[in-house]
């Protein structure tokens, strides 16, 4: 069987009478994340309904369907519509046509689109009342070959269709195409290059009048050579250790109404081969296990949906020091302290032979970092009490930080080889949270991707 890659050259719900119209800063807002159909080769109906029940619950409104060559893609995809559309869920479905391994047909686009919608129509994710559709490169379909996918689609099924693709392209070029509705700047969710994270390369399709849909990942490192069955020679990481989830979210939540997109896309839900994945691993790996295995991502999804339901009430969710209140649920039953701890288990610096494939390309651009966000609700904690996080690494204490109620509190230490121990104290006196990371090892393959624990109060 054959499994969908990103080429390395890419580098470079709401349901009816609910939907935005866009531009408005008083009309809902929707967030996505990103699927990939790629790694459903197995999937049950069970799977799929395991699927949508934790994305609702992580505050999602759709799932973007990456969508690739395969026949076994297009019955999985309309498997996914119909079993959505005969259910309760409010999650909803859209197409991200994948034209980096599709093939540039207009006439077969079109097919493949209309048969996946018309398997479950109420389960498409709609913008302006129009059939949201999107892409993953495409560009080099040329003008001509959109206006033809668009029209036929419209045609075959009788609705507008909201195109907002995710082309690599200078972002005038996207922006001044007549047949593009919106934009969705892929790139955006890392730096890309050795810096953190910032909205620069956001500005032009947040100032531009057409409906932006934003990025934000939690990592990138992907580890493929050129031999083998996944002979796929992508090899590298993006700078993402110091905070780069949380630090992408609260720079567009501090975005005025009027200046924020209109939609955000989480990289992604299950995209194993690139280690950005929220979701938990279900259905198959394209060759990742070596670099997946232990490697929990439910602290990704956890803090996703902290920042998710902050955006769409207009609240943001920055650091301590910003002072703003905290406005999301922490999604435990009672609204409890949490902590998220999230790093590599390998320092940059190893040294290693045991691994056929190269050091990742950036390799440089990683920070031994452990990365902490600590939440303790005014509606459970006084601000009249004092609340430090204690840390132990490589068994040495690291000095204690102050923690702030009502605040996400975003903190990130060095670390070092060894095992990983924390706690929130209360007073100096009473343990409010504890835990034990993962340790920090030598030896094994080239490993960037992260380990996230979620730590609840007693």
């Amino acid at each position: 069987m054959q499994w969908f890659s990103k080429s390395r050259s890419s580098k470079g719900g709401v349901g009816e009478g609910k939907e935005p119209i866009g531009g408005d800063a008083n009309q809902p807002r929707l967030a996505v994340a990103h699927f990939m159909l790629g790694n459903t080769y197995p999937f049950t109906e069970q799977d799929w309904m395991k699927t949508f029940d934790l994305a609702e619950d992580t505050a999602l409104d759709g799932l973007a369907l990456n969508i690739g060559p395969e026949e076994w893609q297009l019955a999985q995809a309309c498997t996914a519509y119909r079993l959505l559309s005969a259910s309760n869920h409010t999650l909803k479905l859209f197409l991200s046509l994948d034209l980096m391994v599709l093939p540039k047909d207009p006439e077969l686009l079109v097919g493949k689109i209309v048969k996946i919608v018309q398997s479950g129509q109420s389960a498409q994710l709609k913008w302006d009342k129009k059939i949201l559709l999107s892409t993953f490169g495409g560009h080099d379909l040329g003008d001509d070959g959109w206006r033809e996918v668009l029209s036929g689609f419209k045609n075959a099924l009788g609705e507008k269709v909201f195109f907002i693709p995710s082309f690599f392209l200078p972002p005038e070029e996207i922006l001044k195409k007549d047949y593009v509705d919106g934009a969705y700047h892929w790139n955006g969710a890392w730096p890309m290059d050795n810096s953190t994270t910032t909205l620069d390369s956001d500005r032009p399709f947040l100032d531009h009048k057409k409906p932006y849909m934003a990025s934000v990942s939690p990592l990138f490192f992907t580890h493929y050579g050129t031999e083998g069955e996944w002979a796929f020679n992508k090899n590298w990481i993006y700078r993402s250790d110091d905070l780069l989830l949380p630090r992408r979210f609260s720079q567009l939540l501090s975005l005025p109404p009027d200046k924020s997109p209109q939609m955000i896309q989480a990289i992604s839900w299950n995209d194993f081969g690139e280690s950005h994945y929220i979701g938990p691993i279900l259905g198959a790996q394209p060759g990742s296990e070596s670099w997946t295995e232990g490697m929990d991502h439910e602290g990704f999804r956890l803090i996703t949906k902290y920042y998710i339901q902050q955006w769409k009430t207009q609240m943001s969710g920055t650091d301590s020091s910003s002072g703003r209140k905290d406005g999301a649920t922490l999604g435990t039953k009672e609204e409890k302290g949490r902590l998220i701890v999230w790093y590599r288990t390998q320092s940059r610096d190893m040294v290693i032979a045991e691994d056929r494939v190269g050091k990742p390309d950036h390799a440089e651009w990683a920070q031994d970092l452990l990365n902490f966000f600590i939440v303790l609700p005014e509606s459970k904690y006084s601000t009249k009490d004092h609340y430090n996080l204690h840390v132990q690494n490589a068994g040495e204490p690291v000095k204690p930080y102050l923690l702030n109620v009502g605040v996400p509190n975003l903190i990130h230490i060095h670390f070092k080889l060894g095992e990983v121990f924390f706690k929130v104290m209360k007073n100096n006196e009473e343990v409010v949270i504890e835990g034990e990371g993962k340790d920090i090892a030598q030896g094994g393959r080239w490993n960037y991707n992260m380990w996230t624990g979620v730590y609840d109060a007693k």
